[in-house]
């Protein structure tokens, strides 16, 4: 196979991902080694169990062969036992052995298990506090690929799978002892399957993982595609465009189901290959054995156990690799994993002190856990924030956004935000919050800045954002209960939610709501109007208690009623907030203290309102 990806790869693979070459990175097996030490004695007490029991279960065919060999008078190490004592040695070694290999299967595979969990939890605690560029520029589909089929190809074979392989290597292990005790001779045969069985591997070994990676980078673009299908169902009815859509996602299915063909049928050549050689080295060991009785060389018994465990080590080393293939597949799906685990995580942002893997990211100790806790930027109802020299970009291939912004808000004072579309307004509110690296300038809230690099000064990236709260236009709620999406520290009392429902007039609603507070929500909050979603999201607003409030729109797409609520909100529940307000509706900021005009990202004017306003409006009319 092509080092390169195919035309028809690149063509289909249009969300990005790449595919890597060669062996596994080196960093793959440092995350292996993280994710099973904590259990490695408990692991090393099931693989010593599950080697004696393999070894006493497979002895059974050298106790049977010193059996036979008593039978015709050759003397064994256990001449002196009758027909009896080998029945109840048989017995009480197959009891034995099969106890040890059921407590090795259950125990390791549990211990696998959570091994494997815990690297998928470090995976996902990082890929959270990735920067949010990552975000913007990897399609849902290659992440949702990540954290589902590759996930679930590693959960597979590591699990139960992973020690019937290791089983498969006792096998061999003993089969190699117990030929020797059987006849040394036999070893040739054993090492002749074994370096045919291998040479096989290798002619196939880069191969098989080209397609896997290949298969695992193809899943991404139809499940993008089929994500953005089921989410704008609307407008692809709305414009009859399903035949299209429909047309992408059977092209973008089968370039997945070629790529999963032809690594099917490398599967199969693999296995083809190694039971014809199987199949022929059991020839040779066969007709071999015929002259070395005639010759003496071997007794009767011997050649049994032996052609026995031949036959048996030449299955058995088939398997051998094969698993080694299904092995690899995991080993990618684990390689792909690792590439999230392992990126740089958003600048100030540092992991919580339970993160177990040590990756050279930034990680909080408990007693600045502890700390950040009971701590708030400021003790006062508001803050005053300072925008100075702002320059801003998305990407570095990308147009300036924001250009040598600048401006302060007074503590306590409401600021609206005006321009047309485009204009920077949401921009501006992204670099409040730090979301995105800041090109020139600074934003500090009561002269504080976020610490963004460890040898700079500042106050801890997320308390700086606490001091923030944050109503957009369009509402987000999570899947989980009411309380859930109020509560965000999951610190407050009931009575101080019902009190803030019964401010944003949802008190009666909730009261009437099976579950009340513990009520269901669903996914995004569809179970709820939008109307309820933007209430709810103001009462969260206001749980939070922070100095300054930003709302980006939020009353542009609610009804009469909920607006005014929200209106109302600016005036009374935060009148003792610094405001930042962005809005459509110009009669929404006829309140405020100051306009702030913005036009491509730049200031074209900032003063008192009445000053302010109706030049922007007379401009919107030119």
């Amino acid at each position: 196979m092509s080092k390169n990806f195919s035309k028809a790869s690149q063509r289909y693979l249009s969300d990005g991902d790449t595919k890597k070459e060669g062996g596994y990175s080196p960093t793959l097996f440092e995350t292996l080694k993280f994710a099973y030490n904590p259990f490695l004695t408990r692991i090393a007490i099931c693989l010593a169990l599950g080697v004696i029991g393999r070894g006493l279960l497979l002895a059974n065919t050298n106790i049977i062969g010193y059996w036979v060999d008593n039978l015709v008078g050759k003397p064994t190490p256990l001449s002196g036992f009758d027909s009896g004592d080998f029945v109840t040695l048989l017995c009480g070694m197959a009891v034995t052995g099969f106890a040890f290999t059921l407590v090795f299967r259950v125990g390791f595979s549990r211990l696998s298990a959570l091994a494997i969990s815990s690297f998928y939890d470090e995976v996902t605690l990082r890929t959270s506090r990735l920067p949010m560029g990552f975000f913007d520029n990897t399609p849902a589909g290659r992440i949702i690929t990540r954290f589902s089929s590759d996930y679930g190809n590693v959960f597979r074979l590591f699990g139960g799978p992973l020690a019937e392989f290791l089983s498969i290597i006792f096998d061999l292990t003993m089969m190699v002892i117990l030929i020797t005790v059987a006849n040394p001779i036999y070893l040739l045969f054993v090492g002749l399957i074994g370096v045919m069985n291998y040479l096989v591997y290798r002619l196939n070994r880069d191969k098989l993982r080209a397609s896997r990676r290949e298969l695992s980078a193809s899943r991404s673009p139809s499940i993008a595609h089929f994500a953005e299908t089921t989410q704008g169902a609307s407008t692809i009815r709305s414009f009859s465009r399903q035949k299209s859509f429909a047309e992408r996602f059977d092209r973008l299915d089968r370039y997945f189901l070629t790529q999963k063909l032809n690594t099917s049928k490398n599967l199969f050549s693999f296995s083809f290959q190694m039971n014809s050689l199987t199949a022929l080295l059991l020839l040779i060991t066969g007709v071999s054995a015929y002259f070395m009785v005639d010759y003496g060389w071997a007794t009767v018994g011997s050649v049994g156990v032996a052609f026995s465990f031949i036959a048996l080590s030449g299955n058995t080393v088939q398997m051998f690799f094969e698993w080694l293939t299904q092995f690899e597949e995991a080993m990618i799906g684990v390689e792909r994993l690792d590439q999230y685990m392992r990126m740089e995580t958003e600048a100030g942002n540092h992991l919580p002190s339970t993160a177990k893997f040590t990756t050279g990211h930034a990680v909080y100790s408990e007693s600045v856990e502890k700390y950040l806790s009971t701590r708030r930027l400021t003790d006062n109802r508001n803050a005053s924030v300072e925008v100075k020299d702002l320059w801003f970009k998305y990407r570095d291939d990308l147009p300036w956004v924001l250009k040598g912004v600048d401006f302060q808000v007074k503590a306590g004072e409401r600021l609206g935000i005006v321009g047309r579309t485009g204009s920077g307004k949401s921009s501006l509110i992204q670099a409040l919050f730090y979301l995105y690296p800041l090109s020139q300038g600074f934003i500090s809230i009561n002269e504080h800045q976020p610490k963004l690099k460890e040898d700079a000064h500042g106050v801890d990236l997320n308390l700086y954002r606490q001091s923030l709260a944050f109503i957009a236009q369009e509402p987000i709620l999570f899947q989980g209960s009411l309380r859930f999406n109020l509560d965000i520290k999951d610190n407050l009392p009931d009575q101080k939610l019902w009190e803030v429902l019964e401010q944003v007039g949802l008190r009666a609603w909730v009261e009437a709501q099976p579950g009340k507070l513990l009520m269901k929500i669903e996914e995004r909050g569809k179970n709820l109007s939008l109307g309820e979603r933007q209430l709810l999201c103001m009462a969260r607003c206001l749980l939070q208690d922070a100095p300054i409030v930003i709302m980006d729109e939020a009353t542009s797409s609610v009804d009469p009623q909920s607006e005014e609520i929200m209106v109302k909100a600016t005036e009374e529940f935060f009148s003792d907030r610094t405001q930042i307000i962005i809005a459509h509706r110009l009669s929404t900021l006829a309140k405020c203290d100051r306009i702030l005009w913005l036009q491509n990202g730049e200031i074209v004017a900032l003063g008192p309102t009445q000053e302010v306003l109706p030049k922007f409006k007379n401009a919107e009319l030119v």
